[in-house]
Formats: C-alpha cells, sequence, structure tokens
C-alpha cells in the first residue's frame, strides 16, 4: 500500500496530482463493474474497503507511470446541491437530479414535480451485476458527501455536481481542503481535472501548463478543454466546521452562493 507520506508536499505538484488521478482510475473501473442496487451486488460494500483489498488496488498504482486499470475483485466477504449547518454543530448534506433532460417525462399530478430517469444507468449486458431488472435500483452518480472527523463529529458537509465528475470532484475537494487545509472557496477555485478512459484525462483551460506538461511526461493523456466546456468539471458546494465557526465556498462555474444568517 503507499504510504501516505506519497502524498504530502505541494498540492499542486505533478506528483500529487498524478496520485490522486491514478486512484480514481483504480475506483471507477470497481464502481462500473461491481456497484448496482445493494440487493443484487455480488460482494457487500465493506468488502471493498477490506485493508488487504485497498492493499492489492493500491499496489497497481505506479507512482511515476500513467495506467490503464481494470476493474478489481473482492475477496468473499440537471443537478442540485445544497451543504447546510447551523449553531449546533448540525450539517446535511443534500443532492437532488432528474438526471437527462427533463428527467422521465412524468409528472407527479399536483405538484409539478418531474420523476428522475435514472434507470438509464442500468446496463443491458445478461452477465453485469448492473443489468436491468425489476425491483432494482441502477448504479448512479447521486452523492451527497460528509466527512466527520476521527470521533464521528461532523466537519465537512459538501458535493460536486456533474455526473460522473462528481466522485472525481470530490477526491479533488477532500485533497484540497482535509488533506491540504484549503480554504473551501480556494478548493471550489482551483482547476480541477477529469478522467476520461484508459490514460486519458481532461483539464481545465486554467490548469497550470507546466504541470499538464509533467503529468504528460508520467504517461498521461493530457488534453485541455475549451473555456466553453467549464460545467464538465462539475460545480462544488462546500460547508467546513472549524473551531471558530464554518468556513463555506460555492463554485463559480455553476449558480450557487453561500451564505450565513
Amino acid at each position: 500500500m503507499l504510504d501516505r507520506h506519497d502524498w504530502r508536499g505541494d498540492l499542486d505538484s505533478a506528483r500529487v496530482q498524478h496520485l490522486a488521478i491514478e486512484a480514481v482510475k483504480l475506483g471507477l473501473a470497481d464502481a462500473y463493474e461491481h456497484i448496482a442496487d445493494l440487493g443484487h451486488m455480488r460482494h457487500a460494500p465493506e468488502a471493498f474497503l477490506a485493508s488487504d483489498y485497498l492493499d492489492s488496488r493500491a499496489k497497481l498504482l505506479d507512482p511515476a507511470r500513467a495506467g490503464d486499470p481494470s476493474h478489481g475483485e473482492p475477496g468473499p466477504g440537471g443537478t442540485v446541491y445544497l451543504s447546510a449547518a447551523d449553531r449546533d454543530g448540525r450539517m446535511v448534506s443534500f443532492i437532488q437530479s432528474n438526471f437527462m433532460g427533463f428527467g422521465s417525462g412524468v409528472v407527479v399530478p399536483g405538484t409539478g414535480v418531474s420523476l428522475q430517469n435514472r434507470g438509464a444507468g442500468f446496463s443491458l449486458r445478461p452477465d453485469h451485476v448492473n443489468r436491468v431488472g425489476p425491483r432494482k435500483k441502477p448504479f448512479q452518480t447521486i452523492i451527497p458527501c460528509f466527512a466527520t472527523d476521527l470521533a464521528g463529529a461532523p466537519e465537512m458537509s459538501f458535493g460536486v455536481m456533474g455526473g460522473p465528475m462528481q466522485a472525481q470532484g470530490h477526491l479533488q475537494m477532500a485533497l484540497r481542503v482535509l488533506g491540504h487545509g484549503q480554504n473551501p472557496q480556494a478548493a471550489a477555485d482551483a482547476p480541477r481535472w477529469r478522467v476520461t478512459s484508459g490514460r486519458g484525462v481532461v483539464v481545465e483551460n486554467t490548469f497550470d501548463p507546466e504541470l499538464a506538461d509533467q503529468l504528460r511526461s508520467m504517461g498521461h493523456e493530457i488534453r485541455v478543454e475549451t473555456p466553453d466546456a467549464v460545467f464538465g468539471f462539475g460545480g462544488a458546494q462546500l460547508i467546513r466546521r472549524t473551531a471558530s465557526g464554518y468556513v463555506a465556498g460555492s463554485d463559480p462555474r455553476k449558480d450557487g452562493q453561500a451564505l450565513a444568517f
């Protein structure tokens, strides 16, 4: 398993960004193969968090070169995001999405609420764990995120809207705020990357060109997106609890605001 010291140092160094990209690729490979309705998964979620399994996956990560990982196999065993916190330390992480367009096109009578069409996330592959079927929920990307301290107390309520960008954005926000102590607004403002497929990584046009070149030298196939593709990197909202109160951030890429009252 990688030593925790491998992740220290300059947050925007090629080494730290490379490790984060490679970790996301490993995680997504497992997610696309294994995550489905809880009652139909071949392995319990806890199996993917077992130390021996995490160790085996981490060993596939080359600290110096980009990889193209496949999924592992554990042993037996149109989105709106809202974050809120009160003066008593209670925090809420909430997300809602109709998915594509106006969702399913079915509106609840008398409410104006359109139902989602997340069923599009099912697989049609007969042998896939996420194959479409009755009484099943599809694998999807509605992920309200929450962090607690070692004692279980609320520490940060946050989320990143944007389809397949969500889990990747969460890692980047957690790495910046929880791992490196960055201000939530600074973390939301910072340039982001998005893993596509294989060794492909797309970065925002504000991404440091020198850092992008360093990642290329490590084998990543870096592509810079145009300024009008900003929505492809999601939209973050964060509230961090501190000893003196809360610090909040709202992503400039989407509509949103950090408010206190």
